[in-house]
């Protein structure tokens, strides 16, 4: 099992604590689990959760994975974007890189998610080449309550729902369940709570099983959301 450090701190008198980790990574028979673990600030992607992830998925790279899986801890896979973040002019927030990376990633990527998905979370499961959701799931886009307009959400959404019902869930901040998300193609499959293990190692196993000179051209015709854009 591969696990990131903890990042450390000094205090005013000179000595270094450790601080949690937010993100454990392991490789168990060839298959990367990357899991978001600081359950405390619903997994935001802050600048130190991000730098870990990173720095785990290029581990995976290293190791030769093909095939990685995004797990949570806590009840919300993804907060979205880091509410403590000063947005500078030209600088991208954290959780941007780490959205980029599993859309350019090599990897082919399962998010299994059991809880909420929120935000620029969003876009980080849709990234995943597959996802699948327990039925106590559910999907929102709250940022207007922020008093923050979410355009790459925005857009993301838009690509995948089509622009009104992209429009409407921005607008109305109301939450979809796990089977609305399935009905609209943000989520491959709803499973019950308990069933989730046993659900992503199937499709591991299935994507697992496409022929190595393959992974490149299945990869890239999901980010491309099977269309002939860039």
């Amino acid at each position: 099992m591969m696990m990131l450090p903890a990042s450390q701190v000094k205090t005013p008198d000179g000595k270094a604590h450790e601080l949690a980790s937010r993100v454990s990574h392991e490789v168990i028979e060839g298959i990367g689990h990357l899991t978001l673990t600081d359950a405390e600030h619903r997994n935001v992607l802050s600048s130190a959760l991000v730098e870990e992830a990173r720095a785990a998925h290029e581990d995976f790279i290293a190791s030769g994975v093909r095939i990685a899986v995004l797990h949570h801890a806590g009840p919300v896979f993804c907060a979205g974007r880091d509410p403590d973040f000063v947005r500078l002019p030209g600088v991208p927030p954290a959780g941007a890189a780490f959205i980029d990376s599993i859309d350019d990633s090599p990897l082919l990527w399962v998010a299994a998610v059991d809880g909420e998905v929120l935000g620029a979370g969003i876009h980080l499961m849709t990234n995943c080449a597959w996802a699948v959701l327990t039925d106590r799931s559910s999907i929102q886009v709250p940022e207007l309550d922020a008093g923050i307009y979410p355009r790459p959400v925005g857009e993301e959404l838009a690509s995948i729902v089509g622009p009104r019902r992209a429009f409407q869930m921005i607008l109305t901040r109301e939450a979809m369940d796990a089977a609305s998300a399935v009905r609209f193609g943000l989520a491959n499959e709803t499973i019950p709570v308990g069933g989730l293990r046993m659900a992503v190692a199937r499709r591991v196993a299935m994507l697992a099983a496409i022929p190595e000179h393959l992974l490149p051209q299945v990869r890239g015709a999901w980010r491309s959301r099977l269309a002939t854009r860039p």
